[in-house]
């Protein structure tokens, strides 16, 4: 895994080298300033002629601490700037089958808090690790000048803080640090659903009890934390134990009184020159978190979309015309059962056609798999006669618009959130769709118009508003295949007229219409009816799908 982080650091070879070498020179007179301090002490008479020399070394020092601190993080935040991006990129390959599965708090969790986590990494392991070992080389030869015996124990003292201790009951400090980074994946969902759902749980009157339930999951999580927290107490104490008895073993070996101000200096500080060392021991308890994170982030990075376009999938399409589905049978990657078997159909521009039937029985995994979210178990799917696995999914995507049950809005404004940033589309453009799904007077009403943040301006969009936007957004970006997965099953009757004869007036490609509802059902040209992971061909007589 450390190799595999390492790799993200070869173009910023420069500036840890740079961190290095500060560094070193940083810890190497800090030494020097402890030294001096103690000869002045030691050697009154001459303090004077070693004052300037101690100045000297404190500014190098400062100067030094802050250098190899500014290129350490200089080269983290880098990094984890392109970290970031390439969690973003990923997601985009992996969706939408990776959003459609894949927990939201977990994701918040590995684009936020995780990728912060490795930080410790980069910014505090790779340059402290090789200062470490350079730097405790170096010491025990100057303590060499006390003698032999004098050097080995600075050797051996120094092994064990930066190398023995660090690593002393590791694997049993991983696993706690890995449970408690579990726990904390959950309590970020269970607290996401819950403020998600709030509404609902006041409503239902159980929202004390879940409260109750998710403070028992930050128990846990604070449980396991502590846990791996009090090994870490017991490595510092140890590191301590080790500098008291090998610097009283030294003092035995030398004596205390050295016929040389400089020796008698050496002895008296050798405590205070571990620095470099204790860091070490305590990196693992930070790093602990940080390879938690890095293994959940190299995780998503390796992970396989659920299609992989094959190398002859270069097809290319303007405009669909027609959607055969040939026995087509499925089962998701992660479960046994079977969802669809032996499904054919057909759609054709211009109509709007009808998935009906119970919740579960496959209606939208269809429309996921004519989008080319899934690979499919059996079977094929033809668009305009041409086999979809030989399609470019980006070609495939953009004659596809998608509403789900719950819009989808960004912070921003009304037009950013309807253009997508697409700076072709014109606000004249604008005003004519607005008024298609009747918001034009909505809109105008508000202070700032098109500029209206939609999240968190003065104007508060109902559901049915919310729902007409998001359909409004759809015919800004011409398509071919419109998509419905029950957009309105939540709303008004009025709304999901108003929406449903906007579609029918508007939109001239082939309409997926997903519903439970018998009022959305009658607007449909042709019915498909699901049941027993199959389908069959319905009326479209509104009594008949109540």
């Amino acid at each position: 895994m450390i190799r595999s982080l390492l790799r993200y650091t070869h173009h910023l070879t420069g500036a840890i080298i740079i961190s290095f070498l500060i560094g070193l020179v940083a810890e190497l007179t800090k030494v020097v300033v402890l030294v001096l301090a103690a000869m002045m002490l030691f050697d009154p008479q001459n303090a004077s002629h070693l004052l300037i020399p101690g100045i000297i070394a404190v500014v190098i020092v400062g100067l030094g601490s802050f250098g190899e601190q500014y290129a350490g993080h200089f080269v983290a935040f880098h990094v984890l700037a392109e970290l970031r991006g390439a969690v973003y990129r990923k997601l985009v390959q992996l969706a939408p089958a990776k959003l459609d599965s894949q927990g939201s708090g977990k994701l918040l969790k590995l684009i936020g808090s995780d990728i912060e986590a490795m930080e410790i990494f980069y910014a505090h392991t790779i340059v402290p690790v090789a200062i470490g070992l350079i730097y405790g080389v170096l010491m025990v030869a100057v303590y060499s000048s006390l003698n032999g015996p004098a050097a080995a124990v600075v050797l051996v003292s120094y092994a064990a803080v930066g190398l023995l201790i660090p690593y002393y009951r590791h694997e049993q400090m991983t696993a706690k640090a890995q449970a408690a980074d579990r726990q904390k994946a959950v309590n970020q969902q269970y607290l996401l659903e819950s403020v998600r759902g709030m509404a609902v749980l006041r409503q239902l009157e159980v929202a004390d009890a879940r409260m109750k339930t998710g403070n028992e999951g930050f128990d846990h999580e604070a449980t396991a934390f502590q846990q791996s927290q009090f090994g870490q107490l017991l490595k510092n104490m140890s590191a301590t134990l080790v500098m008291l008895v090998a610097w009283l073993f030294i003092v035995w070996l030398n004596g205390w009184t050295q016929p040389q101000p400089l020796q008698q200096a050496l002895l008296a500080v050798f405590p205070l020159t571990f620095g470099p060392l204790l860091a070490l021991t305590n990196l693992p308890a930070s790093l602990l978190n940080g390879f938690a994170a890095a293994r959940n982030l190299l995780n998503l990075l390796q992970e396989a979309p659920a299609t992989s376009a094959a190398i002859d999938a270069t097809q290319t399409l303007n405009q669909i015309a027609i959607i055969q589905v040939d026995h087509v049978t499925f089962k998701y990657p992660s479960r046994d059962e079977t969802v669809l078997r032996q499904v054919s159909l057909s759609l054709h521009a211009g109509e709007i056609v009808g998935f009906v039937g119970a919740s579960g029985s496959g209606k939208s995994t269809l429309a996921k798999l004519i989008m080319g979210w899934y690979p499919l178990t059996q079977g094929r799917i033809l668009i305009d006669g041409i086999d979809l696995t030989k399609i470019d999914p980006a070609s495939l995507r953009a004659q596809v618009n998608y509403l789900p049950q719950t819009p989808v809005f960004f912070s921003e404004s009304v037009r950013d959130n309807l253009t997508l940033h697409d700076a072709t589309i014109t606000d004249a453009q604008i005003w004519t769709v607005l008024d298609q799904v009747k918001l034009t007077s909505r809109l105008r009403q508000a202070e700032k118009g098109l500029d209206e943040n939609v999240v968190s301006g003065q104007l508060q969009f109902s559901s049915g508003e919310q729902q007409r936007l998001e359909l409004a957004r759809a015919l800004l970006h011409p398509s071919s295949v419109l998509v419905l997965d029950e957009p309105t099953s939540n709303l008004d009757t009025e709304n999901e007229r108003l929406i449903l004869d906007t579609i029918k007036a508007y939109y001239h490609g082939i309409v997926i219409m997903i519903s439970h509802r018998a009022e959305s059902a009658a607007y449909a040209d042709r019915l498909y009816r699901f049941a027993d992971h199959r389908v069959s061909a319905a009326s479209t007589e509104p009594k008949q799908q109540a």
